[in-house]
């Protein structure tokens, strides 16, 4: 560890080194119960060898018999230590992934895909929201898919204001407990199918029995069974003679292994499908144990807690009758508990019934617990941010606001070493923030800022901010426009189509979507109100706009890059566009509306280490540099090379 390390970073570290001792130690006494349970077995072997062989072994078979539980015992202990060291590598791994978020590190995190529907694509490309190095990347502890899904349901559909002041209490309340969320995200980690049954398991749980739909085949199951017991119970009584009952016995049998030659794969596949949602009870129970003041919290908890009776009770219930279900499994149990109970009882589909009263009494709020599960993995990825990053604020989004105006505001995926701050305004509508500067300065870093801050500020997180006050507002970019070759569509062409969706956006207030794009439905629940405007909360479009219109001459850009402009201005938008294009500033329809920020580079001897530096601040003004045929010096493109 540096000598410059934050406290974060220190007790990040100092949790490494813990968590790493522990994995040793139990990967050192996991070693040593394999040679035990090893030696047991041998000895186990042994004993009875010699028993048989003395032919009055009784002695020689207790000591096999003693040998033979501690080989169980041993058996049991080994497993003990091999789960409890890989918690605690899996713990050692989140806090070093917690210090590479610190020191945005990204080929150490853990990078997830992540479905983002065809409406929200551009500006999700444009701003990092999705992806390698992404906004994402950063925020997510979440490890089941629903809670994935809540936190990028978040980041794309903004909330409304009285919903992200709501956030941002649930999120605060987090914060300091480390611990807890840490925990959670084990037990996210700890799922064999990181969660991807969970979804199976709710559509099952909201859908129909399958043996239950079949009364015949579960009444059937019920007589062979009464026939098995009353063929047993009146033989052993004597009422029905020996070799009689015998043989109704095997025809019962008979009957049974055809039934489970017939049906048995299909419970068997329900069980398993089914069995592994009681996986979830121990995350359950540590959202039962995280604090719930806030209203958001409260009403998670509620949701969690009561609904269907609570999810704790259950889901334990439910774990139940999974352990009933997967006896089979236990080597232990199988042939001397469940091989004669199926086959003489037809275990498996009396369970399998009791399962699908279960699924008929509760199935209904499987859906909203794990919905309350997701919301909870959401909250604690923000509340990782604070904790992880206290100078970062608490942003004001109110419909009062007219502009956006941000103290000290950086870009989040940039390492705090590297991320230079600033002051920004944009805003009130009818005007635009004017970005020149030179090549590399820092404008397109800026409009990114200004971007992935106003998300995280709706998503209800912290800012990368001393303070931010903003409208509520609906995004539109255009940043990282690319040609297509498959539809034969040019670079100037694509970037004119997605300046037009800008537009109309600003004019229409909805984005032009086919019918069910909406990505905002989290397990079947609507989540969010539209992009632009709803009633409760209307919205300002903030636009973000990065040299646009390259792919044409200067002139012809000029004009197009003016009419775009004004068509945003008369919509009273607000805004920022970068550009090299310093007559922006002095054309006559924009020169009223645009207020002026440039960034600028130094120049060093061309003999020098870095011939050219930047500092990323912003100054007020037109730029007054720049450095095109500085960079082409510096390639070697110099002017000159190569003539004849």
């Amino acid at each position: 560890m540096t000598s410059n390390a934050s406290p974060i970073e220190t007790s990040y570290q100092r949790r490494v080194e813990h968590f790493a001792a522990l994995e040793n130690y139990y990967a050192r006494r996991e070693r040593l119960a394999m040679n035990l349970r090893v030696a047991a077995f041998l000895i186990a072997v042994a004993a009875f060898v010699a028993g048989w062989n003395s032919g009055h072994g009784g002695a020689w078979y207790l000591a096999g018999a003693l040998a033979l539980g501690g080989f169980v015992t041993a058996v049991e202990f080994h497993e003990y230590l091999r789960r409890q060291g890989r918690r605690n590598g899996l713990l050692r791994q989140i806090n070093q992934q917690a210090i590479a978020r610190l020191k945005r590190d990204w080929p150490a995190l853990p990078e997830l895909p992540v479905a983002v529907p065809p409406p929200y694509r551009a500006t999700a490309d444009d701003l990092d929201l999705f992806g390698h190095a992404s906004l994402f990347q950063f925020l997510n502890w979440a490890n089941t898919p629903i809670g994935m899904r809540v936190l990028r349901d978040w980041l794309l559909e903004p909330a409304r204001p009285d919903e992200i002041q709501r956030r941002q209490e649930a999120v605060l309340e987090l914060a300091p407990h480390l611990e807890p969320r840490q925990m959670l995200i084990l037990e996210g980690r700890l799922l064999e199918d990181r969660g991807a049954g969970m979804e199976r398991f709710v559509e099952w749980a909201e859908g129909g029995p399958w043996l239950t739909a079949r009364r015949w085949l579960l009444w059937w199951c019920r007589l062979l069974s009464a026939a098995a017991l009353l063929i047993l119970v009146l033989t052993f009584c004597a009422v029905l003679p020996g070799e009689q009952g015998g043989v109704a016995f095997v025809v019962v049998l008979l009957l049974n292994a055809f039934t489970i030659a017939t049906f048995g794969g299909k419970v068997h596949d329900i069980f398993w499908r089914r069995a592994e949602a009681a996986r979830y009870l121990r995350m359950f129970e540590l959202v039962y144990t995280m604090p719930a003041s806030s209203d958001e919290l409260a009403a998670l908890k509620r949701e969690a807690t009561e609904l269907g009776g609570g999810v704790l009770r259950r889901m334990r219930q439910l774990k139940w009758i999974a352990a009933a279900a997967m006896i089979r499994h236990n080597p232990f149990l199988l042939w001397f508990v469940y091989v004669p109970l199926q086959f003489v009882l037809l275990y498996d589909f009396h369970v399998l019934h009791v399962l699908e009263r279960w699924q008929a009494r509760y199935g209904r709020y499987a859906r909203r617990w794990f919905l309350a599960l997701g919301k909870f993995e959401a909250f604690h990825s923000l509340a990782a941010v604070v904790h992880d990053h206290p100078q970062w604020t608490m942003p004001e989004v109110e419909v009062s606001a007219d502009r956006l105006q941000a103290r000290q505001i950086g870009h989040p995926l940039l390492p705090d070493e590297t991320c230079v701050a600033n002051d920004v305004e944009v805003g009130p509508a009818g005007s635009f923030l004017l970005v020149t500067g030179s090549n590399m300065s820092g404008k397109s870093t800026l409009l990114r800022a200004i971007g992935v801050n106003a998300v995280l500020a709706q998503a209800g997180g912290p800012v990368c901010a001393a303070h931010l006050h903003m409208p509520p507002v609906a995004l539109a970019t255009s940043m990282r426009i690319r040609d297509s070759l498959e539809t034969g569509v040019s670079f100037y062409m694509a970037e004119l189509m997605r300046l037009k969706e800008i537009v109309d956006l600003a004019r229409d207030g909805e984005p032009r979507r086919a019918e069910g794009d909406s990505p905002i439905f989290v397990a079947g629940h609507h989540a969010g109100r539209g992009r632009h405007k709803d009633r409760d909360s209307p919205r300002v479009l903030l636009y973000l706009l990065d040299e646009i219109l390259l792919g044409t001459n200067s002139k012809e850009r000029h004009i197009a890059v003016v009419r775009v402009l004004q068509h945003l201005l008369c919509r009273r938008s607000i805004g920022a566009v970068s550009t090299h294009d310093l007559d922006l500033a002095a054309s006559e329809p924009l020169a009223a509306a645009c207020r002026c920020v440039h960034f600028c580079e130094r120049l060093h001897d061309q003999h020098s280490p870095r011939p050219m530096t930047f500092d990323y601040k912003l100054r007020s003004g037109i730029a007054t540099t720049s450095n095109a045929l500085k960079l082409l010096e510096i390639v070697g493109l110099a002017k000159g090379d190569g003539a004849k």
